[in-house]
This record gives structure tokens, sequence and C-alpha cells, in this order.
């Protein structure tokens, strides 16, 4: 048994290190255990040897625990006195700190990452330690890496949207090594000395900026930002429909520079070497052409893995291309998994954190299902049959064939994990790699990577092979345009769970088991043969016969428990009879998902920043949270009032969710949002109910909906009434299940409180208050709250946002109530769940939960 497991020993240890990364991950901060771990298990190897005792076990606890700590000065860092985390959140400081990288423009935003020096304050400094990433506004100043820069800013703590299954952004940056963020002018900014670090990575940073330069004099257009990402892997200038395009045809994998750049100056370099070693007598005669030739070519390899930027998929490719050049030294066979399986563990033992990129996972996926995938199906049958006949056309048959399949097993390889990170699947993309794959892969790409070589030696030469490769992109991009514009492209789908997605690679390893063991079975058939080959086959057709079986078994098994996992979403989505509701964390805003029994859906509003262009809440916070919980249908939008934070983040659901209904007052905003918003409605022929013939009452399962606010002549009011703004006229909707109840008053304000308990008074009682104006000082007026008598208060705000909500006497009022106090800032989302008799309340932070608030003015 120990044999087979070793029998690639790195697979199983790397297998284990990953488990180890990820518990540590998981579970931090205990380091001490795993130093025991290996230290006894060091003993019981020794043990081993001395009593030959069969301990094979024993590594893969050492891996296990070796990358438990791996992982552990990026999960549980222990900082320094002066490490700049101790300094955030606080004052304004005078910071002075190096470029470390080169700054990225996007959407009228320069974004830094800044290596602090000094922070200054009093006219006093300090020497500090850590990154932090400075958001620059217009003008822009020339900044580049090595640059030494001084700024006055506030330096806040990295936070993430705390919602179940959400992108954890603290920990992305952690990884980064990035602690903090500030913002500031570009005027504001002084530049103290330039090029004040002229090490390697200025070196190479330099290299990249003179290879955009030479990009950037083919002319305007977006293959020169393609052209970037190709060549030099910068991909920050790629428009956002364009990467959109890519990733709807499903050839968005060409943009990261991996195995196809790295093979292409691979195989350009050792062919080049061994012609010009097969010039020397010495190499000849010592038969070291090829020998020599891999090691020379290592270096141009290493040398544009570098000036590439050395990704995840770029790494990948430099170190499996490595080990395969040093079969040649070696004068060995190379064996494909196992250099997947070193070059993985290489990057993990140098950057563990790198097992959570995105690059990474697919990278790797990929690759391995393709390894895999055709060493179970692919057997040449084609060949055997008609290529020894020297037909061209069953030569080109046998190309294709294996394009496809390669295609194929990278697809449906990386379709869970593209569907866990993106929800969308590409149901174009076989067909759109055999296309764009040669046209991009072997014309435009070495075209341009010959460019880059040939660029020290003849900057004219190297323009028209630039100028060249850019053309031919052109192209390129034509046809990727036109197959992501076709209605069937592409498909946004729901995000699976882990369960999910092992079940999905167990069952495709059944499959593939299924048919490869039959291909075993037949091949161990040959009667010819002698009797020590036929007993090797009966043994092969034995194990066939156990691995079918096996293979079958197990899918079975993964078959029962997906439908069991099925039936267990469709009665959480459409079978349950509560009511259930979710104050979704957006920052300063608000939005609110309420599915009601039998599995209804109301979306009531969606928060948003005031530019989507720079943060997108429906896009990154509200439909990743939606396609988790596995809704794809929204039955109706609900809009209390066109402001940017409540209308902002509808935009995205509306575009790409399934939605029947809008819920809206008659109220309109001269902003482009709103411009856009009803566009959108209109295009995707989303009904929209004049507010004046919109029901005031609705009974769905059980749920009764009321809308209590604005009245319907309410437009004739507000040109009497100067404080019927767009706050005070926000749609006011009370849902009652049973006994138990919830108020959504939208931005209300003491005016509109006012009017609606006078129109309402004791109809307003309610379980739930979601805080009306995200706890403003204008509104939960005293005689609001008597009239509302709410046991538990929601408040939906950003984390010290400059409006400084919950105001602290809104606070004080709650709790002069008696009210239990919930806030999206320290708590997350709010998950609310009501049977009609008992409502359960459960905040996504528990342990800051309070029952009562401080209100203090220092709060």
């Amino acid at each position: 048994m120990a044999c087979r497991i070793y029998s690639r020993p790195i697979i199983p240890l790397l297998i284990s290190m990953i488990f180890g990364i990820v518990s540590g991950s998981r579970f931090p901060g205990n380091s001490i255990w795993a130093y025991s771990i290996i230290f006894l298990c060091a003993c019981l190897i020794v043990v081993q040897a001395v009593y030959k005792k069969n301990l094979s076990v024993l590594p893969l606890v050492i891996f296990f625990a070796f990358g438990y700590l791996l992982i552990q000065p990026w999960v549980a860092p222990k900082f320094p006195s002066n490490h700049i985390m101790h300094f955030t959140d606080n004052h304004r400081w005078k910071i002075v700190g190096v470029v470390d990288k080169n700054p990225v423009a996007s959407n009228n935003r320069l974004r830094i990452i800044l290596r602090v020096e000094t922070l200054g304050r009093d006219n006093s400094s300090f020497p500090v330690l850590g990154k932090i990433r400075v958001t620059v506004t217009k003008p822009f100043p020339d900044i580049f890496v090595g640059d030494r820069l001084s700024l006055i800013g506030k330096i806040r703590s990295i936070r993430n949207f705390n919602n179940p299954g959400g992108f954890n952004y603290r920990r992305y940056m952690a990884f980064k090594k990035i602690w903090g963020s500030t913002y500031v002018l570009g005027k504001r900014i002084v530049i103290l000395t330039r090029n004040s670090d002229p090490g390697i990575n200025t070196i190479i940073e330099k290299a990249r900026n003179r290879i955009s330069d030479l990009i950037d004099k083919t002319g305007k257009g977006s293959q020169q930002d393609v052209l970037k990402a190709l060549i030099v892997g910068d991909r920050t200038g790629i428009a956002k429909n364009i990467g959109a395009a890519f990733n709807r045809a499903g050839v968005g994998h060409i943009l990261a520079i991996s195995g196809l750049h790295i093979g292409i100056i691979a195989t350009a370099s050792f062919i080049f070497f061994r012609w010009l070693l097969s010039y020397s007598k010495l190499f000849l005669w010592n038969a070291w052409t090829k020998k020599g030739a891999a090691i020379l070519s290592l270096f141009p390899v290493i040398l544009y893995g570098l000036i590439s930027g050395m990704s995840p998929s770029t790494q990948r490719a430099v170190i499996m291309v490595t080990v395969f050049l040093m079969t040649f030294l070696f004068e060995r066979e190379q064996d494909s998994m196992n250099s997947l399986a070193i070059a993985a563990m290489i990057i993990l033992v140098a950057y563990p954190q790198s097992l959570f990129s995105i690059s990474f996972q697919l990278s790797f996926i990929a690759v391995l299902s393709i390894i895999y995938g055709m060493s179970m199906t692919y057997n040449s049958r084609i060949s055997d049959r008609n290529i020894t006949k020297k037909i061209w056309f069953f030569k080109a048959l046998k190309i294709l064939f294996s394009s496809i399949l390669v295609s194929v097993f990278a697809i449906l390889g990386t379709l869970p994990v593209v569907m866990f990170y993106f929800n969308q699947v590409s149901l174009v993309g076989v067909f759109a790699n055999l296309l764009i794959i040669p046209l991009i892969g072997f014309v435009a790409v070495p075209l341009g990577l010959f460019s880059v070589f040939l660029y020290p030696i003849s900057i004219s030469g190297a323009s028209v092979f630039i100028n060249s490769s850019a053309a031919v992109l052109g192209y390129a991009l034509d046809i990727v345009s036109f197959i992501a514009e076709l209605p069937f492209a592409a498909v946004k789908t729901v995000t699976p769970n882990f369960f999910e997605i092992g079940c999905y690679y167990v069952l495709g390893w059944s499959i593939l088991g299924l048919v490869g063991f039959r291909r075993k079975k037949v091949a161990g058939i040959d009667g010819n043969s002698s009797s020590i080959s036929r007993d090797a086959g009966r043994r092969s057709r034995k194990n066939a016969v156990t691995g079918r079986r096996t293979a079958a078994i197990v899918a079975v098994l993964i078959i029962v428990a997906s439908c069991a996992n099925t039936c267990y979403w469709a009665y959480n989505r459409f079978w349950r009879n509560d009511l259930r509701v979710t104050i979704i964390d957006v920052g300063q805003g608000s939005a609110a998902l309420m599915e009601l029994p039998g599995g209804r859906c109301f979306l009531i509003d969606g928060g948003g920043f005031s530019d989507n262009s720079i943060f997108d809440v429906g896009a990154r916070i509200v439909a990743p949270f939606l396609w988790r919980k596995k809704i794809k249908t929204i039955d109706t939008i609900v809009l209390s009032h066109p402001n940017a934070d409540h209308l902002n983040g509808l935009l995205y659901i509306a575009r790409h969710f399934n939605v029947k209904r809008l819920w809206c007052n008659s109220d309109s905003a001269d902003i482009n949002s709103y411009r856009e918003f009803m566009e959108i409605i209109k295009k995707n022929r989303i009904e929209i109910i004049a507010f004046k013939d919109m029901p005031r009452s609705h009974e769905i399962n059980g749920a009764r909906l009321e809308i209590l606010h604005p009245p319907k002549n309410y437009i004739d009011k507000r040109k009497n009434e100067k404080q019927r703004n767009l706050n005070n006229n926000s749609l006011v909707i009370k849902v009652s299940f049973g006994s138990k109840s919830i108020l959504f008053p939208g931005d209300i304000m003491a005016f509109a409180e006012r009017d609606i308990v006078a129109s309402h008074g004791d109809e307003l009682k309610s379980t739930v208050l979601i805080a009306p104006h995200h706890g403003s000082k204008t509104s939960s007026t005293a005689m609001f709250l008597e009239k509302v008598k709410p046991e538990i208060v929601i408040i939906s705000a950003g984390w010290k946002n400059s409006f400084r909500f919950p105001n602290p006497s809104v606070l004080k009022r709650y709790n002069e109530n008696d009210c239990r106090i919930f806030r999206t800032d320290k708590n997350g989302a709010v998950a609310i769940s009501i049977d009609g008799r008992a409502l359960k309340i459960k905040p996504f932070i528990t342990g800051s939960a309070d029952t009562r608030e401080d209100y203090s003015p220092g709060h």
C-alpha cells in the first residue's frame, strides 16, 4: 500500500501540504502544536529506520504540519511596535514612503502601493514598517516605481463587507502585505526623490515600461492593452468590455501569461542554442549539444518570466519548463504529472498564500485536467489505423481531435471554479479556442515576443514585429467580439458550494475511470503474447475490472448525493414555509433580501456608491450574495427612492437577473444611474406599475405586505410641501407573518414620520424596525418610535462613514425604548427568520451583537 501511495512521491506530499495550508488559514495561531507534531514524527521516523518499521504515513503528517506553519506568517502575523497597523483609523499623518510597484490608473483613480518609511505629526516623525495602498484623484503626477513620496492623509484599516460567503478583501490585501489605505489629491503629493530604490525590482519594472512604450507606439486601440497583457503581463489597461468579451467567448485564459508563452520562449531558445552549440567540436564530441541548449534556454525563460510579472500561471509554466529542460541534462523521461506537482510545491513553499489565488487555482486545475483527461481517454486510435499511412488528412484530423480534447478537458476541469468565482459559463468556449488560440498563440504572441528580444539590438526591427503582432491581434479581437455578442455565448450561473464542487470532481474522476479502465481491459487482451505477458495481461484485466467496478460504485454514490443536495436546495428555496429577511452589509447604503414562504424573492433597495465605475455594489456584493443562495430570479425589486445609496446596486441586478417587476414611487432623479436603471427596466421588459395604481396590500402565501407611505396623491401635495423631498417620499413597507412583522421605512425623516403616524397610528407597530435614514438624527423621532414599538432595530450604515451615522442621540432613543440594536457596520449582514410565531435573528459577526448601544458623545 505504501509503495502505491509513493509511486509518485511528490503528489501525496503536496496534497498533505495543501491540506495543512488550508487548515492553517482556517484555524491559525497553533504553531506550537505544528512544531511538536513535526518533532514527534521525526523521532518516529528515526525509530522506523532503526527497527525497520513501516510508518509510511509519517511524511504525510510532517508535510501537513509544514503546510500549516507555512501560512502562519500570512494569517497570524506578529507586527512589531512600529508597524503601520498600529497607526490606522486615528489621526492624519504626514506619510513618507517609496513606491513599491508601478502605479495603476483606473476609473479616474491612480492606485499606488507605498512602502512606508516614516510617519509624522506635530513637527516630529518616526520610522515605521509596512505597505499601504494610496488612491490618488486627478490631476495625476508622474510617479514611477522607486520614487520617494510625501503626502498627508489618514490611514484606514482594510475592512470587509461582512456577508455570508462574501469576498475576504482583508485577507486578499494581507496576502499582498498591504495593511492600510489612504486617499489624497494628486496635486498634494510631493515627490522627494526619483528612483530612490535601484534594486532588481526597479530594473525589471523599467524594462517592462520600455516594452510597454514600444507597444504604445503601435497606435491607439484595444489591441495595445491586450498586447501588453500578452507580452509583459500587464492587464490593468484592458477595458472592462474587452475583458468581459474574452470571458463570454471562453478565451479569457489567453490573457494570462502561461504555458503557451513560456513554451514558445523555451522552444525557440532551445532550437537556437542547439544550433549554435552544434558548431562547437567539444559539445559535438561529448554529445553535449542538447544538455548545453537545455541549460542555456533556462536564462531567457526565467528572464521572460520576471519581465512578465511572475503571476502564478507564469510561475507554474516556468517551473514545469525548467523541469522538462532538466530531463535533457539528466537523460530522464519527463512525467508531466510529477512536473506539475513539483511546480505547485515550489510555488507553495515560497508563496503559500498563492493557494488562495484564483490564477493559481485555475492554472493548475486546467493543466491537471488536461494531463489526466488525455491520459485516460486519448489513445491515438486514429493514429493506429491511418497515420501510419502518412496521409496528411488523418494527421490533420488527429491534431484537430487532440486540440478539441484539450479544450474540452480544460473547460470542464475549471468549470466549477469558474462558476464559483465568476458565476458565468461560456457555451462557445471550445469553438472559440479553436479559432483564437492559433491566431493569438501561434502568430500574435510569437511576433510580439520576438520584438521583445530584438528590442535591445534594433528598435526599428522590434517596431516592425510589434506592429505586425498588433495588426494580427486586431483581427483576433474582432472575432472575439463577434463570438461574445452571440446571445447564447454565455450564461450566468449560481455559485456552487464546496460539497457540490467536490461531487463534480469525484464524478468526473469516476467517468474518466470507467473510460480509462475499459481501455486498459481491452489493451490487456492479446492472444499472441508469451505466458509471462499473458499473466501480466490477466492481472491488468483484473485490475481494470476492479477499477471499473470501484468507479461505477463511486459514480452511483455521487449521483445519489447530488440528488439529495438538489432536493435540499429545492426545499430551501421553494418549499419552506417561513419568512426570511437578510439585511445585507453594503457599506453606507441599504439593501435587503426578503424570501417569502414558497420561494418568492423581493429585493428592497440595492445599496450603492456614488460612482458604479469605481465600485459596483450590485456586481461585487449583492449579486454574489444572491448567487450563493441559488437565486437567479427576483420576483420584485423595490426601490424605496432614487438616491445612489439605494439605487446604484440595483442596476447590475436588473441587467443580469430574471427580474419580473419593479415597485417604486413616482419620483425620478436627474442622475445618470437613474436614467440607466430605467433604460434597463424598459429593455428587459420588467413590469412596472404606476404608483397611483399600485395596490396597497398584498397577500403572498400567508405573508402580508403593506405599502404605508407615501400617500397616493403625494405628487399633488409636493407642490405645497417643501419638505416632501426624495427621502421623505420613500416607500415605507410593512411585512407581517403571523404575529411578527418588519418595517422598512427607507430614508424617511421627521416630516414623513409625522405624516405616517397621523395616517396609520397603531398600525405601525412592528417587531423589527430597519432604522430610518441609516440612524440619522433627522429621523427616528420619539413619536414615531412610540407608535412602532420595535423590539429590535437594525441599522444599515457604513463603518465610520462620513455622515457619522448612526447619530448618538438616535442610539440613545433606541436604548430608552429598550430596543435590541444590530448594526451592519459592526455585525455585518443580519439574517431574520420568522415562522409565524417566533422570530430568530442571526448577525454574521456574532461576537459584536449588542442588546444595548453606547450613545455617549465619544462613541
